[in-house]
């Protein structure tokens, strides 16, 4: 694993509170010597201080800080932190706050995130990063700090720390409590590493304006009438229909025609139950749904005869990521079965995950053919990510779902600006697993502005 350059903070009493002491050899190494003033900032923390120089470390990077100084910029005295010197400046971390839910106990503080932000806080500090996770309600805007959690000596620890250069959002919603305190952070200097979620509908407008992607987006509608959703299931037999703004697999319903195509079969997932009925009329059909649909916004879509394993619904999973590069790159892919009877893949819903080699080869034979779809799929991820970042803005992370149907035709299904790891995991992929952990925490050192060049372990 890459490693950066680090320096170790030191509490030196002596030394009065507008003062840095910095090691001969950081001083010499990135030309500080004769600055009057160096900006020492921690996240959106600054303090202004006079250098000195301290001949006797030669050959460590250290800066020295009086007490005071430590506490007000809330830094702990013999810990190895990031840098980055500027013109004029010491950038310390950085500092990246994960924001998403809190639960407030002490076991488990961010439900079921709270493993894999475990993990991230931990990868962070390996990396000299400020790492803590965070609910709106720990903001402090009057002093730029926030009250979080951090995981520290195998427990999780409440305190209190910088407002963050870089915020990775992990919350499952976009209330309107949640775009102010985006919009504040912003205007704190705090950068985002992934844009607002955009809807079904927004993302299939957006895609099918590209011609490279046209024979791979499912013919798509906005529901504003049912006759939409009629015209379509007698054009293709069976229709998907999906909440513009879900997520998760939920809420979305599946109706296809009857054999003698008299009556509208439907399915869908609620809660852990599996509901499916018929309907006479599209009118019934409305009437029945609309425990489910209620007057929220819903695309329909063909439904691709997806290959399947053992008889279930099955896509492939493709995570697209930024690293300290700033640039995006495959960190893994795999394939999200569904339980069995389920019309999705997620494995929220009870899925299982397998890998795509395993899969294609069960259903293609040819090692040709495989490799052929492979690529196509890993095209049609990258152009469908960078098609729509060119739309909402740079963006860290995407998960770009996939279908592949009987005849090895690739098909966008959904993009995710919240992915999950838990596909890489299923399938014991270790190192891709760590990958996906690390690579937002590097794009984050990207934002921040720390190019430091890379170290040999």
């Amino acid at each position: 694993m890459m490693q950066f350059k680090m320096v170790t903070i030191v509490s030196n009493p002596r030394l009065s509170a507008d003062t840095v002491s910095i090691s001969a050899k950081l001083a010499s190494d990135h030309d500080t010597e004769e600055l009057p003033q160096i900006v020492l900032k921690v996240g959106q923390l600054r303090k202004s201080l006079k250098p000195r120089i301290n001949q006797k470390v030669k050959n460590k990077n250290v800066i020295s800080l009086n007490p005071s100084t430590m506490r007000r910029l809330f830094l702990s005295s013999g810990r190895r932190y990031g840098f980055y010197i500027g013109e004029g400046e010491i950038k310390l971390g950085p500092v990246v706050g994960i924001l998403a839910e809190s639960s407030g106990d002490a076991y488990k503080p961010f439900y079921g995130q709270t493993y894999f932000f475990k993990q991230m806080i931990t990868y962070g500090r390996r990396l000299g990063q400020i790492c803590f996770a965070f609910s709106i309600n720990g903001i402090h805007w009057h002093n730029n700090t926030i009250s979080g959690w951090t995981y520290a000596g195998g427990r999780w620890v409440r305190s209190t720390f910088p407002m963050p250069n870089v915020v990775y959002p992990r919350h499952k919603g976009y209330s309107r409590a949640y775009i102010r305190a985006r919009r504040g952070m912003q205007s704190h200097g705090v950068l985002i590493s992934n844009p607002p979620l955009i809807g079904k509908w927004l993302t299939y407008k957006i895609l099918s304006e590209n011609p490279e992607l046209a024979e791979h987006i499912p013919d798509t509608d906005l529901i504003d009438s049912l006759k939409k959703v009629d015209a379509m299931v007698n054009k293709y037999q069976g229709v998907y229909i999906k909440p513009v703004n879900g997520s998760l697999g939920r809420n979305i319903i599946k109706v296809v025609k009857s054999p003698r195509g008299k009556r509208y079969i439907y399915q869908y997932r609620r809660n852990e139950g599996v509901y499916r009925g018929s309907a006479r009329s599209m009118a019934a059909l409305r009437r029945k749904l609309y425990s489910i649909m209620g007057r929220r916004p819903y695309i329909v879509q063909k439904q691709i005869n997806l290959i399947r394993s053992r008889g279930s619904i099955l896509d492939v999973r493709v995570l697209i990521q930024k690293d300290h590069s700033g640039e995006s790159s495959i960190t893994g892919m795999a394939c999200r079965v569904g339980r069995s009877g389920a019309i999705t893949s997620n494995i929220s819903s009870g899925g299982y995950a397998l890998r795509v080699n395993q899969v294609l080869q069960a259903r293609f034979h040819s090692e040709e053919k495989v490799n052929e779809i492979i690529e196509t799929i890993r095209t049609v991820a990258l152009e469908a990510a960078r098609t729509l970042e060119n739309s909402i803005g740079p963006v860290g992370e995407m998960g770009v779902d996939i279908g592949v149907d009987r005849d090895g035709h690739i098909w966008f299904i959904e993009a995710n600006l919240k992915p999950g790891r838990q596909v890489f995991s299923l399938l014991r992929q270790t190192r891709t697993r760590m990958m996906t952990i690390y690579k937002p925490l590097l794009y984050a050192r990207y934002l921040a502005g720390f190019q430091e060049k890379t170290v040999e372990p």
